[in-house]
């Protein structure tokens, strides 16, 4: 009983996130109205096949990241296939939802108040990209609980058990989207923290863990070697590197200097304003770097925990990731969002600026951000029944 009047006091001292959690939640299942469209097809394709023995999208073998397909394959029932994706919907959208709990305990470990945590938490789940793409069949979903379940275990007291599912948060976010690869840095400083605290103890545990880990990874490894080498692939996501100098070619496209080749628009840096503002295509260079150049100093500005250090590395890490490989679509930053919320409240805190406003602030961006998602779901509603 105790317990439960806890609950129910903060709740409703906090009532204002929970009413746009809520909110957000009703509006992302707007999606279960939507048929499968773009990339949601081809991992449907692929789950369908998959199901018979071969990861073909038609004809021949193909080296997109096999974690989505298999949730295809995992909730496909063929006599009603419509079930099939809704099940799968609200599987995501549970995901996002648990995720907001590692946000907000990593966040309350990391010394930011209980207002300020429940805020950034709010931000996230309001914003509208996040409502249109974390009930969407698309991977952001999983990368989000992925991304922040490696983050909270890689950030708690040393055990096997945070160091085990730490390293299965990572094989899951590279079998799901190839960049995340580059969290292998901060794998190895985790590493190195848990033998420094006892060697004798963590030593045999790191390896035995390590090597069930990277069993699923080094043989997806080399199937992905093979297809390409053998340039059998019908759909792939390394086509972007048999380009003339793909280095350089890429870079410029996640730069934004110039249009990747397999897209309409410009993507990289300049959509980074996308996130934040609701506005479809939009595209700026300034705006994106003023937003990028205020959380980025925050995090070099602001005294921080280790916590905070090492979800710096990893939000730069990753975007320089997206750089290198020639993307940078606004969906591919949600999984960051809640960190870019973190820096740009690290800023407002160092120049001195009250809590309050800040909470206040995003109270009006929720309430604008509701407004837009309400005015989509009557659209969405009315053209799709």
């Amino acid at each position: 009983m105790i317990h439960y009047k806890k609950i129910k006091k903060f709740v409703f001292e906090y009532k204002w996130v929970f009413f746009v959690v809520f909110i957000s939640v009703l509006s992302s299942l707007r999606s279960l109205f939507l048929p499968l469209f773009a990339d949601e097809i081809t991992y449907n394709k692929l789950g369908e096949h998959l199901l018979e023995g071969k990861y073909f999208l038609i004809d021949y073998p193909s080296t997109v990241t096999p974690i989505i397909p298999l949730l295809f394959a995992f909730f496909k029932i063929k006599s009603f296939p419509a079930l099939g994706f809704v099940i799968h919907k609200i599987f995501n959208v549970t995901l996002v939802l648990y995720t907001l709990k590692y946000i907000y305990l990593f966040l309350r470990k990391q010394n930011i108040n209980t207002e300020i945590a429940l805020t950034i938490t709010a931000l996230t789940i309001v914003n509208p990209i996040a409502v249109n793409n974390f009930s969407s069949l698309y991977p952001e979903a999983v990368l989000f609980f992925c991304f922040w379940g490696f983050i909270y275990y890689s950030n708690l007291e040393f055990s096997s058990k945070n160091l085990f599912k730490m390293l299965l948060f990572f094989m899951v976010l590279i079998l799901t989207r190839y960049v995340y690869a580059v969290l292998g840095i901060l794998v190895l400083i985790t590493f190195f923290r848990y033998l420094k605290d006892n060697r004798k103890k963590y030593f045999n545990k790191i390896l035995k863990y390590s090597i069930i880990v990277l069993i699923p990874i080094v043989l997806w490894v080399k199937y992905v070697y093979n297809i390409e080498q053998s340039d059998l692939s019908e759909i792939s996501y390394f086509d972007r590197f048999k380009v003339e100098n793909p280095l350089l070619y890429n870079i410029k496209c996640g730069l934004g200097l110039i249009k990747h080749h397999e897209v309409t628009k410009i993507n990289g840096l300049p959509a980074f304003v996308s996130l934040f503002v609701p506005i479809t295509g939009l595209r700026s260079y300034v705006m994106s770097l003023i937003l990028i150049s205020a959380f980025v100093l925050g995090y070099i500005f602001k005294s921080k925990t280790y916590g905070i250090q090492m979800l710096f590395a990893a939000i730069v890490l990753v975007m320089l990731g997206f750089i290198v490989a020639g993307t940078g679509f606004s969906r591919y930053w949600l999984v960051l969002l809640p960190g870019f919320f973190l820096g740009f409240y690290l800023l407002w805190h160092k120049i001195n600026l009250k809590d309050s406003w800040y909470i206040y602030g995003a109270q009006i961006i929720s309430v604008l951000y509701i407004i837009n998602e309400i005015r989509l779901d009557f659209f969405v509603i009315n053209n799709n029944l």
